[in-house]
């Protein structure tokens, strides 16, 4: 019973976490979603949660999740659907959908293959755009951006 409930609940958050965010983030129109799933499949997990149902989970995974639903119940507070929520409310709802995701999925893989967006300002400009990447991928271009800065800036034996 114990594990068909852990299973039930994380088949829930996996769900939600279906949800093509990754459309949202870009230019395309994305279908209409519904954010009451979201918003009760949370409600369900933290309901499993405070009832000690956290099978094979570690006390700060458990922590890591509620800090994560906070995150969601706030940003979801008073709205019915996607449409009402900014740009920058959409990506800390999907951030914290992740977070969960990695956590209920308990794998080094599932923390690599969490999806992770932010906002930030495009060079020369004050527009700001929306980029979306996995972790292992925003790891590759912060340790290239490092290496690129360690490499020396003077010109070799071969400058013309």
């Amino acid at each position: 019973m114990k594990q068909q409930t852990c299973v039930s609940w994380a088949s829930a958050v996996v769900l939600a976490l279906a949800l093509p965010f990754a459309a949202i983030a870009q230019d395309a129109p994305a279908p209409p979603q519904k954010l009451e799933q979201i918003v009760t499949q949370q409600q369900a997990l933290k309901r499993d949660l405070d009832a000690g149902k956290i099978d094979g989970m570690t006390t700060r995974q458990v922590n890591v999740i509620r800090k994560a639903q906070t995150d969601v119940f706030a940003v979801t507070e008073g709205k019915t659907s996607l449409d009402e929520l900014s740009m920058d409310d959409k990506v800390r709802l999907e951030n914290a959908l992740e977070r969960i995701n990695a956590e209920v999925k308990n794998t080094r893989a599932g923390h690599d293959d969490k999806q992770v967006c932010w906002r930030e300002r495009m060079s020369g400009t004050s527009t700001k755009v929306t980029r979306c990447g996995t972790e292992s991928e925003m790891r590759e271009a912060r340790e290239g951006a490092r290496d690129f800065l360690e490499r020396p800036k003077v010109c070799g034996d071969r400058c013309g």
